[in-house]
């Protein structure tokens, strides 16, 4: 578990998954020991993050620590969002993160809050050279949250699911990184 002022991330683990991905609500709260923000989880948890992180749990194929957390603020004890790493670092070094927050818990920092504890802890696993984060080109809120935490602009990509994506960067010599 990861720990800030205000958040703790904690690793979604496999029952917290398989309650989630049913949307099983009561269980994930009861699993947790706190609160659910309304609208969690959301289709895109359920949709495209759970799938593949199930199968890669339950066949070992990747290590926990290298997929998912819950972003639970602390007080009150509630589930607000999740921030992932999409798998452990490649042969060049680079992880990458992708994260939510749930609508209300949205421009309070807490996105911004999270993803700093989540690069913290990467750049003390030897093997991870950079970070790399991939935003939605109209997601404006996002990118300059990425760069206010010190991501540099790589420029842009497209998803054959989203379309249009900004992907971003940090090292370890990046002013947050």
């Amino acid at each position: 578990m990861i720990e800030t002022e205000r958040l703790r991330l904690v690793p979604f683990g496999l029952p917290l998954m398989l309650a989630a991905r049913t949307e099983n609500r009561v269980r994930v709260s009861e699993l947790l020991g706190a609160g659910i923000a309304p609208g969690w989880p959301s289709d895109g948890v359920v949709a495209f993050q759970l799938p593949g992180q199930i199968v890669a749990v339950e066949s070992e194929r990747v290590p926990l620590k290298w997929l998912g957390r819950l972003i639970l603020l602390t007080r009150p004890a509630t589930l607000i969002g999740v921030i992932n790493l999409k798998g452990p670092p490649g042969a060049d070094g680079r992880v990458e993160v992708g994260y939510e927050t749930e609508p209300r818990f949205r421009r309070r920092g807490y996105a911004s809050e999270a993803v700093r504890a989540l690069a913290g802890w990467c750049f003390q696993q030897p093997a991870v050279k950079a970070i790399l984060a991939r935003t939605l080109k109209q997601n404006e809120v996002s990118q300059g949250m990425l760069a206010k935490l010190g991501f540099r602009r790589l420029g842009p990509e497209r998803d054959p699911r989203l379309g249009e994506m900004i992907v971003f960067e940090l090292t370890p010599s990046s002013p947050s990184g």
